[in-house]
Formats: structure tokens, C-alpha cells, sequence
């Protein structure tokens, strides 16, 4: 996708702009850079000197107390070298220094010793290692002192290395005992925690025992067995109940039919003994009673087996069996019955016993169901008594580590730190940094140089873009041209034209637009000589560029303020040299020939620097001059291109006064003889400040073209010089050497998709 042309232009546009004012201010920025670096030349040599001298202290690798203090409260080295910084500083730490060299005596007398600590603690440095000291990333910092004596700075600098490594041997060996005795008291308060936790655990698994993640299968295997249990006692109990209904069938069946059924007959029919027994019983009973109380001997044994004789009948018959008022039974009735009781004493005990499975099963569906529970919590407390295990055995092992570290740091006599580099001697002085300060000074000429150029532009603003001169002049804006000076230097270079300002020939190849180009330039002599002139003819060099089709628009426009179409002279002009008129011209004048078949006359009027006779094809004998000191033809001061009608007619032979012959009517009269042959008469008239020629041409034309340059025409020169003309006929305003990025978006845009299209 392509990017949006305008904020591509806008964004180029800025660039080009400041480029443009830091090159047409460049003396303004080369002086301030100039001066701003001579002033800090000029400090480094009158400031007074102060030298710093540097010692390298580095912490030592795999020392055992780092290890065993290790993730107990220490911090990384940033926060270390905090306090390091801190403890170096401090009054106490450089009261003795300061005493021991004799430092600052007259703060020392003024002040006190407060006073001359702090300046002395201004002058200390703590730095940690930089990356382009050493290759290895080290843990490690620089302390260093600045003095204006070189010797002394690098004496306080030794000694505050010294004083820092001696203070540091003392720390570590109160720390090494004070982490030992820290290990024991940790030791035991944790060790009596991790009692408290086994125990807890153990009592935990005692009251859900069965319950733990360990007895899980065998719960689920025995949920499975009872499962397969119930099963079958389901089964027996229907295979029982049935049977029971079965004998119910057939007792009813007997009794009111007589019907025997034959699934249930015995090969017995004989009436059960029992029976008679208790017939035999009662009336012996009955007797007894008659003749004795019932506390008699006899009495009580004749019930005593009564009861047990009717206890065994109803245990075979039911209760109905023992009734008093009971016919013998029919050893068939007799044999169902008893079945019956069979049935109904097996029902009952499957009923108990599936009631006992069901009540085992929904134990152990809850034992299953609080498992997730019982793992969790039992994992938490698991978790907790290793961690806690882990730490007591960590702690042990450091323990051992603080009891080595202390003898070590006792018999060594070694800290932490070690001095890697001594303090160094300075040579070169630290302030001023003369480096640094010449740096600074010349980006701040820079800077300095830059904004004057900037208020300078300001204060003198230019035409930079169509929307300026339309806010000064207003809608007489006739065309802005693009900058095509570089044109031809890309084109050379390149050895052939870029496509983004020449298109192609809509028909024939590649050779024959090359033929065509070289004919040009062997025709005009281009670039062969080198001509600067000749290269400014960029209509007929480049007929399809962009730049020929703005001319074709202001040649468009200028055939719109003349509805009648009549004769029309027009004086191109500029408020002062080098804007671009005899360019416009020249251009401006073969466009109205070529492209609208106009009948074009180039007149030369700028007698102290004429211009429009270098575009000559052939030169031609007589001039302007010559027409207007004598009675020279006009025709025979013209010279014609041969593949329009467009003819130039040059200033001639300028003489110091050929500026009065304007005064006289002689260039009325001559232009009389023009209307007659020609559409459009061009004047290249001279500029309108440097001379008062124009004030004389205006009255001969009939519009007038003020010629502007982009980024070199100051607003304040066109303002003087539309005041000093005065003029009373129409003026219209061409934009000249407009940067492509000044222009608006729609112009680029519209020509990069036209030679797209072409190429």
C-alpha cells in the first residue's frame, strides 16, 4: 500500500525548509559555532584545575558467608552499594581522614569540622563499574577524591580504600558470629514447630482412617463386592417372595376347592405327632387344674412342655397352629403351612441382612465422597510438614556453613572487598573537562546559530509556497514553476532523463525518445558546453515534465484575462535580479506558441543585462536598439524558431544611454508595428527596484507579470516594489523555483501516477 502522498510531502517539506534556512544562514551559524567554541576554549584554559584520583575495589568471588547469608535478608549489589556509599560519606568515617591530611584548614577554622566534612564528602566519589572498564560482568565500584594537588588526591584516595577494607574486615566477622548464633535460635524454634506438625498429621490420619488416599482402591473394591452382594440378595428375596405367594396360592386353593397342588405335595401325608401331644397335653392339663392349683409340681411341668410343644408348632405352622379352637391339621395343609414358615423366616433374614448391605454401602459411598476432601487437606498438611523439613534441613546445612564461615573470617583476616587497582596518580585534570565543554560549546553555537537563523527568517519573511503569495497579493496567483535546477546534473549523471519530470513519447520505443533528446541537446548545444542559459529552456528539453505543465497552466490562464483576444503586450518583471523573469519568458512565450498555436514575439527590453539572445537559434543582425534609434525593420531585428511560430527579438547593441530612448515614444511606436503581426508580445523587462525602467514600460502594457522566487524573494522587497510602481494596469504573479515538497500534494501526486502510467 502506498503511504498518503500529502503527510509524505509535508513531512519532506519541513525537512527541505530547515535545510534551506541553515544554508542561506550558514555564515550566522558558522559564527556563533565559532565564537560559542572559542569562549569554551577560552574557560578551559583560564579555570582553575582539579585532579581525581581513582582506586578499584572489587567483592571477591565464592566467599562462604555470601553463601550462607544467601536469600536471608541480602539484597543484590545495587542496594549494597547504596549503603557503601552511605558508609564512606559518613562524618565519622572522614573526620580522621580529614584530621590526617590537614584538608580544607580554613573551613576547618571557620566552620568546624562539621563544615570541612562535607566539602571533603562533596569531593568523594562512589561509582559502580562501568561496562568499558571491565570484560566481565564483576561486582565492584570506584571510590575517588578530587584535589587540586594531584599528589594529595591520590594520597586520600589510598586511605579511604584502606580505612573502607578494614572497616569491612570488622563487619564481617561481628556478622559471621551474629548469623551462627541467629541458625541456633531459628534451629530450635522451628524444630519444635515441626514437632507440633507430625503430630498433627498423625492424629489427622488416625480419625479418617479408611478415609486416606492410600485405602481408596480397596473402598472402591469393597463398594464393588457389596454392590454384587445386594445384587444377589434382590435376587433371593424375589426368588423367595414368589415362592411364598406360590404357597399362599395353593393353601387358599385347598381350603376353598379342595385342589392340590402338585408342586407341594410330600410323599407323608400323615398328620405331625406334635398335635396329638398337645391335644394330649391340654386335657391332661385340664384334669390337673380340676384336682390341683396351679402351683403344683405337676401343673407346671404338664404347661412347661405345653408351651415348648406349642412354641415348636407355631415355629413350624404359624400361630393358627396352636389355636384352641383348631381342627386337626391335614397333613397336606400341615406341610404348606410349614413351607409357608420356611418362606416367610428366609424372607426376613435376607431383608435384615440386605438392610446391613445397603447401610455398608452408603458408608463407603461417603468414605469415596470425602476423598478429594480428605486428599486435599491431607496434601496441605503434608506439603506443609515438608516444607517446613526442608527448612530445618536447610537451616542444619547453614548452620554447618556459618560454624566454617567464622573460623575462616578469624583466621584470614580477609573481607568482603579487595583493593583491584590502587589509587592512581592524575596527569590530566578532571575540571574542566575539556572534551565535554567543547562538545557543549559547539552545540550550543549550534543551537544559538540555528535560532538566530530561524528569527532572522522570520523577521524577514519569504515566498516559500502558493498559499504565501496569494496571502500577500491575494487570487493573482498565475502559476507556481517547480525547481528544476537540478534537472539536468540527475539526467547527466544518470546518462539518461528521470521518468518523474520527462514522460516517454506516447508512441515509438525507447530509441526513438533517446534520438529525439540527443537531437535537442545537439541542437541547443546541451550539456555538451555546459550552457546554464540553455538548460533553463525546460519546455522544449522537457516537454512532458511537470515543469512545462505548469507553464502550460499559466499560458492557460493568461489566455483567460484576455477574452477578446486581441493583441496584448505583457511586461514580465521582478522586484529585483535573479528571480527568473527571462526563464519565465523564454518558457512562458514558446508554451503560448506551441501548445495554443499563438503567434509569440520575446521582447529583450532589459538593456543592462540582456538575456533572450542566448536562446537564439540563429542570431540575428540588429536588436531593440537599433529599431528604436533609427528606421531599422522590425523584421529584420527578429529571429524565429524553426517548429513554432514564436520569434525573439534581443536587446541589441546596449549602449550606457539606451535606457532614455525609452522616454522618447520611440518604443510606442515600434510596438504599433508589433500588434499588428503578433498575439502576444513578451516584454523581459529589467527589475523594478534597481531602475526605473519599468515605471516607463508600464504604460505601454497591457498586464503585468511580477516574477517571484521561492525562498529567496523577501515579502518586504515585492511589497516596495508593487509600491514604487504604482502601476494602473493588472498584476498577476508567478511563483518561481518552488521546492517540489512547497507544492501542493495533488500536483506530485497527479505526475508520479501519470509517468507510472506512462512508463
Amino acid at each position: 500500500m502506498e503511504e498518503t502522498p500529502q503527510v509524505r510531502q509535508s513531512g519532506a517539506a519541513m525537512m527541505q525548509e530547515y535545510v534551506g534556512i541553515a544554508w542561506r544562514n550558514k555564515w550566522i551559524i558558522l559564527g556563533c559555532v565559532a565564537l560559542s567554541a572559542s569562549l569554551a576554549w577560552s574557560y578551559c584554559v583560564i579555570a582553575p584545575k582539579y585532579y581525581r584520583s581513582e582506586a578499584l575495589i572489587i567483592s571477591e568471588d565464592q566467599r562462604v558467608l555470601e553463601n550462607v547469608v544467601k536469600g536471608v535478608g541480602e539484597g543484590n549489589f545495587e542496594q549494597h552499594l547504596f549503603v557503601i556509599q552511605r558508609q564512606i560519606v559518613n562524618r565519622d568515617f572522614l573526620s580522621d581522614i580529614a584530621k590526617d591530611f590537614n584538608l580544607y584548614p580554613k573551613e576547618l577554622e571557620e566552620g568546624g569540622e562539621a563544615f570541612a566534612v562535607k566539602k571533603l564528602a562533596g569531593a568523594i566519589k562512589v561509582e559502580r563499574i562501568k561496562g568499558d572498564q571491565i570484560v566481565t560482568p564483576i561486582e565492584g565500584f570506584t571510590v575517588s577524591f578530587m584535589h587540586e594537588d594531584p599528589a594529595t588526591a591520590m594520597q586520600v584516595t589510598a586511605r579511604i580504600a584502606e580505612k573502607f577494607i578494614e572497616g569491612n574486615t570488622r563487619e564481617r566477622e561481628s556478622t559471621a558470629e551474629g548469623v551462627l548464633d541467629f541458625f541456633d535460635e531459628e534451629l530450635r524454634r522451628l524444630k519444635l514447630e515441626l514437632e507440633k506438625k507430625e503430630e498433627y498429621v498423625s492424629a489427622f490420619k488416625k480419625t479418617h482412617l479408611g478415609e486416606l488416599p492410600q485405602q481408596a482402591d480397596a473402598n472402591i473394591r469393597s463398594l464393588d463386592k457389596l454392590e454384587s452382594e445386594i445384587n444377589s440378595a434382590n435376587e433371593g428375596l424375589q426368588r423367595h417372595s414368589d415362592r411364598l405367594a406360590m404357597l399362599d396360592k395353593a393353601v387358599q386353593e385347598y381350603q376353598v376347592y379342595g385342589r392340590r397342588n402338585l408342586a407341594f405335595t410330600t410323599a407323608s401325608m400323615e398328620p405331625n405327632p406334635l398335635f396329638r401331644r398337645q391335644r394330649e397335653l391340654r386335657e391332661q392339663l385340664v384334669k390337673l387344674k380340676a384336682e390341683f392349683r396351679d402351683e403344683y409340681p405337676e401343673v407346671m411341668l404338664t404347661k412347661e412342655e405345653l408351651r415348648k410343644v406349642e412354641a415348636e408348632l407355631v415355629e413350624t405352622y404359624g400361630a393358627d397352629a396352636i389355636k384352641p379352637d383348631k381342627t386337626p391339621h391335614d397333613p397336606y395343609v400341615q406341610d404348606l403351612l410349614k413351607l409357608q414358615s420356611e418362606e416367610k423366616s428366609e424372607l426376613s433374614l435376607l431383608r435384615q441382612r440386605l438392610q446391613g448391605l445397603l447401610a455398608s454401602q452408603k458408608d463407603y459411598e461417603k468414605r469415596v465422597e470425602r476423598f478429594p476432601q480428605i486428599e486435599q487437606e491431607l496434601l496441605v498438611l503434608e506439603r506443609d510438614e515438608n516444607s517446613m523439613r526442608a527448612n530445618y534441613s536447610m537451616l542444619l546445612d547453614k548452620r554447618l556453613l556459618a560454624r566454617v564461615a567464622e573460623n575462616m573470617e578469624k583466621q584470614q583476616k580477609s573481607g568482603k572487598y579487595l583493593i583491584l587497582e590502587p589509587a592512581s596518580f592524575p596527569e590530566a585534570p578532571s575540571i574542566p573537562n575539556r572534551p565535554r565543554i567543547l562538545v557543549l560549546g559547539f552545540l550550543l553555537g549550534c543551537v544559538f546559530g540555528g535560532g538566530l537563523a530561524l528569527i532572522r527568517e522570520r523577521l524577514t519573511p519569504q515566498f516559500r509556497g502558493p498559499e504565501d503569495v496569494e496571502l500577500l497579493v491575494g487570487p493573482q496567483l498565475l502559476a507556481a514553476i517547480p525547481d528544476f535546477s537540478f534537472l539536468w546534473n540527475q539526467s547527466k549523471a544518470r546518462r539518461y532523463f528521470p521518468s518523474a519530470y520527462l514522460q516517454r513519447q506516447p508512441t515509438g520505443g525507447t530509441e526513438r525518445f533517446q534520438l529525439k533528446v540527443t537531437e535537442a541537446e545537439r541542437t541547443l548545444g546541451h550539456p555538451q558546453n555546459g550552457s546554464r542559459l540553455e538548460s533553463r529552456f525546460v519546455v522544449k528539453l522537457f516537454p512532458h515534465s511537470m515543469v512545462a505543465e505548469q507553464y502550460r497552466v499559466a499560458a492557460a490562464r493568461l489566455q483567460q484575462l484576455n477574452p477578446n483576444s486581441r493583441p496584448m503586450v505583457v511586461a514580465v518583471t521582478s522586484a529585483i535580479k535573479g528571480e527568473g523573469k527571462t526563464t519565465t519568458v523564454i518558457n512562458l512565450g514558446y508554451t503560448l506558441a506551441r501548445d495554443f498555436g499563438k503567434r509569440v514575439l520575446l521582447l529583450d527590453c532589459d538593456f543592462v543585462s540582456p538575456g533572450l539572445g542566448y536562446f537564439s537559434e540563429t542570431p540575428a543582425k540588429y536588436g531593440l536598439v537599433d529599431c528604436l534609434r533609427g528606421d531599422i525593420p522590425v523584421e529584420e531585428a527578429m529571429t524565429s524558431f524553426t517548429d513554432v511560430s514564436c520569434s525573439i527579438m534581443s536587446a541589441g547593441e546596449c549602449e550606457p544611454g539606451s535606457t532614455e530612448l525609452l522616454k522618447i515614444g520611440q518604443l510606442e511606436r515600434v510596438l504599433s508595428q508589433l500588434r499588428e503581426n503578433f498575439d502576444y508580445i513578451l516584454l523581459n523587462a529589467p527589475p523594478i527596484l534597481p531602475v526605473a525602467t519599468m515605471n516607463v514600460l508600464e504604460r505601454y502594457t497591457d498586464l503585468i507579470l511580477l516574477v517571484v522566487r521561492a525562498n529567496l524573494t523577501s515579502q518586504q522587497d515585492v511589497k516596495r516594489a508593487l509600491g514604487s510602481l504604482r502601476a494602473s494596469n493588472p498584476i498577476h504573479v508567478i511563483l518561481n523555483c518552488v521546492p517540489t515538497q512547497s507544492l501542493p500534494y495533488y500536483m506530485v501526486d497527479y505526475a508520479v501516477l501519470e509517468n507510472r502510467t506512462a512508463v
